[in-house]
């Protein structure tokens, strides 16, 4: 018998207003355990986890909110941390481990790579044992490396990287870069990046924040038609009384 992938299983239980219930918070929150163990990614899930928290504050749980901060950071460039943060309040943001998580986004986003993993080494246990965290945050670097150098010089990429000396041949042929000769008096060792002036070409600009995932946004809170009510726990209708 095929084994039911979890995400599809899941996502069949969250159509229309159901996925507005947080009667499926602790099912979404054992999925997202699973995510994080299996090193897998639901982007739906996660986005109807933190709306759910948004309609009953009382429910929030901040280490799940934590693991799903980290998981937008390992999908950078792309926007989904920033559509996970935009779900949480301000007030939750601002305190911790909420708050170190941001910082080390920011530092990644505005390229402060240096500092980024120096405050990284400092909050280890922020991030926890998420498989391959580390591995995503440096592949995002890569990208940034790409796009912005012609060469760099092997101490500089080191330092962006946070690598040693024997670890970046891998990280070289495995992004196609190449280890420049060392010039006569050159105390520097430089790599080739790529030349971006020979690869210019007229391109289409591709935003961040695609039309597909605009959609599964959309579609992730999306009520049936003719329903208006959100369903409240018991717990939480008891405390009303």
């Amino acid at each position: 018998m095929p084994s039911v992938d979890p995400k599809e299983q899941l996502h069949a239980k969250l159509q229309g207003i159901e996925a507005y219930n947080p009667d499926h918070l602790p099912e979404l929150e054992k999925h997202l355990s699973w995510q994080v163990t299996e090193n897998d990614y639901d982007f739906e899930a996660n986005l109807i986890m933190l709306r759910m928290y948004q309609f009953c504050p009382d429910l929030f749980n901040v280490d799940a909110a934590r693991l799903i901060l980290l998981k937008g950071i390992a999908k950078l460039p792309f926007a989904d941390f920033l559509q996970y943060k935009y779900l949480i309040q301000t007030d939750r943001l601002a305190e911790e481990p909420l708050s170190t998580i941001v910082h080390l986004e920011t530092l990644l986003e505005t390229c402060k790579f240096q500092e980024f993993w120096s405050a990284y080494k400092e909050n280890k246990s922020v991030v926890g044992n998420i498989p391959d965290w580390d591995i995503s945050v440096r592949s995002y670097i890569c990208y940034v490396i790409d796009t912005t150098y012609q060469k760099i010089s092997k101490s500089l990429l080191m330092s962006l990287l946070d690598m040693k000396a024997e670890e970046l041949p891998k990280v070289i042929a495995t992004r196609r870069w190449k280890l420049l000769p060392k010039e006569e008096g050159d105390m520097e060792e430089w790599i080739f990046i790529t030349n971006h002036e020979a690869s210019v070409k007229s391109t289409n600009i591709k935003e961040k924040v695609t039309f597909e995932a605009m959609a599964r946004s959309a579609q992730a809170f999306k009520p049936s038609v003719g329903h208006f009510f959100i369903q409240v726990p018991e717990k939480l209708r008891s405390k009303k009384m």
